[in-house]
């Protein structure tokens, strides 16, 4: 099984990075996006107070994006460690 030690430690690799950069990402994006929010209020003719619906779809989103951004580069490193499938049908046999 030593051909699957460079897969396991890149995922490794990559889940511990993600998780310790996760508490600095979170707050970001959420400020990014609330500032986003806040610019497009004052510049528009919306009401003055925020959505509290909007804030929690956007909180939701960015959490959503971080943990599918995680699983599908945990799948894409972890993808070679599969072993490809075989043919049913009989080989010929080498001349």
């Amino acid at each position: 099984m030593r051909e699957l030690r460079g897969p396991s430690i890149a995922i490794a690799v990559v889940a511990v990075g993600f998780f310790t950069l996760l508490p600095f990402l979170i707050p970001t994006a959420v400020w990014l996006v609330l500032t986003g929010y806040a610019v497009v209020k004052a510049i528009g003719t919306a009401p003055a107070s925020a959505s509290a619906t909007s804030v929690m779809l956007a909180v939701v989103a960015i959490v959503t994006f971080f943990t599918l951004a995680i699983a599908g580069a945990i799948y894409v490193i972890g993808r070679s460690m599969t072993p490809k499938k075989r043919s049913k049908e009989p080989q010929a046999a080498a001349v």
